[in-house]
């Protein structure tokens, strides 16, 4: 009986214990491979020196699978290392350039993921440049002078004037007047883009040779425009949205050259290094603007990874906007330049009383009381158009500021994917000052991109404008990064340059974090806006690397790992650990694309 029990348990422990000790020496023994494996491929890499090495250093590589390292080595514009400084020793060769970083941070190169170049380049170099400029008598005395240093000029053009100068006593805001201009300028036309690019400032001779009266009506402005009035319904000075298509005729006046576009494309390519930034979404996908770079690709002076977009205007039919970004992807496409975008404006912005609300404007729109603003387009040809782009995987980044307009994109969207079938199409909205609860799980679930422009976080600029448009309350809870970030919204940073006047990524990720200023002179006042939602420094970090990257269809960049692309930025500190007050005076030391470095600070 003993002896049965005796053998029952042995069979037992037998039973038991027989698959764990062959599970366990599996293990083991793949552990072993494993090992070998990875000396086989630190033997075999060794082989291969690196160009360039960067070594002791706090390496933030933006990638779960390694966080965290304190050296990288690349070659042939790729990452070929990433580890640490012992390891990195086999990859150092007679010709490779090291780089002791002596504790500073690297991140993967800054992405903007929504940005007009050259910006305000064609206005410093070839016209009038406000953006600098704090006072409507200031805005006179340059186009004053720009007319005294160019006599012979058919046309002065500018870009950068504030909506904010011109609020008036009973809170409304018509813009600023003709007459001013026309004491400096009468006898050619003056046509001034505000900062935000939405809004046009003139002279009488401009509206004249556009041939815009007292008479022209409403009807005849394009859908989504407005032509500022005077009391007796004469046009004050200011066009705003799509009543600047009425001005295409005077503006043809004023052509920047092929030359002249590619001397302002390389002035901000170089600022843009100077930045951090390695990569951008471009928003001006102008045919020049797509020729100047692939013309500097060939030369080897694109040193940019460009993704861009097309916009098409309401009216346009689907098959013209397919076609031309079919046509431009297999003439353009590259490494570095590439084209599969629409940009469509849902609204305009709050400022121009355009934006698009669920709930009305104030009374200080000067609008009514039931004003709400405008879509841009009409919903059935706006719904015709997404889907239409969408069947042929071609991505759709809808310009929507009010909650209306984020909630017209999203309606497209999903009727796309009923239309279409879901697919990994990266549809997304940008601005997004306002949204709705309820469409923020919209977006999570529908997998839409937000890109936004952290710049515009605190109290800025445009904050006094959007209190008196929208109200208080609904002017601080604009820019709910946090719910959105937690409710699985992938959220890709930008400028939307220049627009925003500055485009400084270290300026944004301070913002995103404190919601307040990240101006030194201004970053200890009271400018916080909605302060529950700022973000950690390591997710704006993500926000400017990994997830532009996602947007733009690049898996390749926005991460430290072997096999990505060799782009990326050293700081003299490591931000994650300051005082977020201090992450935008942090200096650039350098910035790296393609493996080589093409800003080195001082």
């Amino acid at each position: 009986m003993n002896s049965i029990i005796r053998n029952s348990k042995l069979t037992f422990l037998i039973t038991i214990l027989l698959p764990v000790l062959i599970v366990l020496n599996a293990c083991t023994n793949q552990t072993d491979v494993t090992e070998e494996k990875d000396k086989e491929i630190v033997s075999e890499a060794s082989k291969e020196k690196a160009t360039l090495v960067l070594k002791n250093g706090i390496i933030h590589t933006v990638d779960e699978a390694k966080p965290t390292a304190e050296a990288i080595a690349s070659k042939d514009g790729e990452i070929i290392f990433i580890g640490s400084i012992k390891d990195v020793e086999k990859y150092v060769g007679d010709d490779t350039q090291v780089i002791d970083l002596k504790g500073k941070m690297v991140s993967p190169g800054f992405m903007d993921g929504h940005i007009h170049p050259p910006g305000l380049w064609i206005s410093k170099l070839f016209a009038v440049d406000l953006s600098k400029l704090k006072s409507h008598k200031e805005y006179i005395q340059a186009v004053a002078k720009f007319r005294k240093n160019n006599p012979d000029a058919k046309i002065i053009t500018g870009t950068g004037w504030l909506n904010g100068q011109y609020e008036q006593p009973d809170g409304t805001n018509p813009g600023p007047k003709k007459e001013d201009l026309d004491v400096v300028v009468s006898d050619i036309p003056v046509i001034l883009n505000s900062i935000d690019g939405h809004s046009v400032w003139v002279n009488s001779k401009a509206l004249e040779m556009a041939g815009i009266t007292k008479d022209t009506k409403d009807s005849e402005v394009p859908k989504g425009g407005m032509i500022e009035r005077n009391p007796d319904g004469s046009p004050r000075g200011v066009l705003r949205e799509g009543a600047t298509d009425l001005l295409a005729g005077v503006r043809s006046l004023f052509e920047i050259s092929e030359e002249q576009y590619r001397e302002a494309f390389l002035a901000i390519q170089e600022e843009m290094h100077s930045f951090g930034i390695t990569g951008i979404m471009n928003m001006s996908g102008s045919e020049m603007s797509l020729k100047v770079m692939n013309q500097l690709e060939k030369e080897g002076k694109l040193t940019l990874r460009v993704a861009t977009a097309i916009t098409f205007d309401p009216g346009t039919q689907p098959d013209k906007a397919v076609k031309t970004i079919v046509d431009a992807r297999q003439k353009y496409n590259s490494d570095w330049l590439k084209i599969n975008t629409v940009k469509l404006f849902a609204d305009g912005v709050t400022e121009g009383k355009t934006a698009l609300f669920v709930d009305p404007y104030t009374k200080n729109a000067g609008m009514g009381h039931n004003h709400h603003g405008e879509a841009n387009w009409e919903a059935k040809e706006f719904n015709h158009m997404v889907s239409a782009l969408d069947k042929e995987d071609i991505q759709v980044h809808f310009h929507a500021i009010g909650d209306g307009a984020v909630k017209m994109s999203l309606n497209s969207i999903e009727k796309a994917i009923k239309a279409n079938g879901k697919r990994d199409s990266r549809h997304t909205i940008t601005h997004i000052s306002s949204i709705q609860d309820s469409d923020i799980t919209r977006m999570a679930e529908m997998e839409v991109i937000a890109s936004m422009q952290p710049f515009w976080f605190y109290k800025d600029q445009y904050y006094e404008l959007e209190k008196s448009m929208i109200g208080e309350k609904r002017a601080l809870a604009m820019y709910p990064t946090r719910k959105m970030w937690d409710s699985g919204v992938t959220i890709a940073s930008s400028s939307d340059y220049s627009p925003t006047p500055d485009y400084r990524p270290l300026n944004a990720i301070e913002t995103g974090v404190t919601r307040n200023s990240p101006y030194p002179k201004e970053q200890d006042s009271d400018l916080v806006r909605n302060s529950s939602q700022a973000l950690t420094v390591e997710e704006m970090v993500h926000s400017f690397t990994k997830n532009v990257a996602y947007q733009i269809f690049r898996n390749d960049l926005g991460s430290l790992k072997v096999g990505n692309k060799a782009d990326f930025v050293v700081l003299e500190k490591n931000i994650t650990k300051i005082d977020p007050k201090d992450i935008s005076e942090t200096p650039v030391v350098y910035t790296i694309v393609d493996g080589k470095i093409v800003y080195k600070g001082k």
